[in-house]
């Protein structure tokens, strides 16, 4: 029953189907061409006087379900949608773009929020905004806007694609942080200046704001939604400078260090003071079975550093943020560095 090569998992396909058992007539566009097209060679479509508007035949008519239960077997768990008056993705973009095109203002940026575009075309934040459809907006690039955040006192500059470089010393001169949002990132083309010896990421916000940084070396906030842009920056720097990460001792901690790895394409060391084992009497915290995130029970193989393992057999965590109060940190740092 119809040509098998069409792709039965694109959205524009699955809309295209769904769009003649709600109406029974359909557009031709690029995106669901392949579909209407070989309907049309079946018999199953008629031309409309619309251009590019076809209506089901009466062979159509009787034989789209069948079609439905054969390529698209959960389509019946869409039938409050199709029967009621809540409109599919493509429905909503249409009428809200067909709107919006003619009241487009001419200096449109090239680089738009992601987030607010789908709120605007979409009618929700959270709803993937399909590759089909952003083909019919002007040339534009998505950005999720997701920060870098980064700490350090070497003369490091970012070479950018257009303009001057950032001089990250001069901004670490005047403020705690450098704050680079995703669209500016994505202008960076190389590392220009004095490159860290050792580049630290931190998971607590509070110990990368507050940590007493040694000379050389780079430090890079990482929260758990940024570290693939995290990632993206530490393949900038050179294999040789040596990448280690300080963050809480749970299991979450070491998911955000093998994600980072992963996302880096580069080996990452955890950073695990000689004394913080001392912070185990009065410190750890009990993991917890129900959580999914911070503090929730260790998963995996019992691993091989004493403290992790101690912490793994008695169902304990440690948070990186007391180790900030302590005076040892800044030294053992340091020999990190030497």
């Amino acid at each position: 029953m119809l040509d098998a090569q069409i792709n039965w998992q694109s959205l524009a396909i699955r809309e295209a189907a769904l769009t003649l058992y709600k109406y029974e007539r359909i557009e031709r566009k690029p995106a669901n061409a392949p579909l209407v097209d070989e309907l049309v060679s079946s018999n199953w479509l008629l031309p409309e006087e619309a251009e590019n508007g076809f209506m089901l035949s009466q062979r159509g008519r009787v034989s789209l379900t069948g079609l439905l239960d054969l390529r698209l077997p959960e389509w019946r768990d869409w039938i409050a949608i199709l029967e009621g008056e809540r409109p599919l993705i493509t429905e909503v973009f249409e009428q809200r773009w067909h709107y919006l095109k003619d009241q487009l203002r001419a200096d449109l940026p090239r680089v738009l929020n992601k987030s607010s575009l789908q709120l605007a075309l979409l009618g929700k934040r959270n709803t993937e905004l399909p590759e089909h459809l952003l083909y019919e907006l002007p040339p534009i690039e998505l950005s999720e806007d997701r920060c870098l955040h980064l700490r350090g006192n070497m003369n490091l500059k970012l070479a950018r694609k257009h303009g001057s470089a950032i001089e990250l010393k001069k901004i670490w001169r005047q403020l705690s942080e450098a704050v680079l949002p995703e669209r500016d990132f994505r202008q960076v083309k190389e590392l220009e200046g004095e490159l860290p010896y050792l580049v630290m990421s931190i998971e607590d916000r509070g110990v990368f704001l507050d940590i007493d940084l040694p000379e050389n070396l780079l430090a890079i906030w990482v929260a758990p939604e940024n570290l693939e842009l995290a990632g993206e920056f530490l393949r900038f720097l050179p294999q040789f400078v040596p990448h280690v990460h300080f963050g809480d001792l749970d299991h979450q901690g070491l998911v955000i260090a093998e994600r980072l790895s992963l996302y880096s394409q580069r080996p990452v060391r955890r950073f695990i003071p000689s004394f913080w084992e001392d912070y185990l009497t009065n410190f750890s915290i009990t993991t917890n079975e129900k959580q999914s995130g911070k503090g929730a029970a260790w998963r995996g193989p019992l691993l091989s550093a004493t403290l992790l393992k101690e912490l793994m057999t008695s169902n304990r965590w440690l948070a990186q943020a007391p180790l900030l109060l302590d005076a040892r940190l800044h030294e053992e740092m340091r020999k990190l560095i030497d």
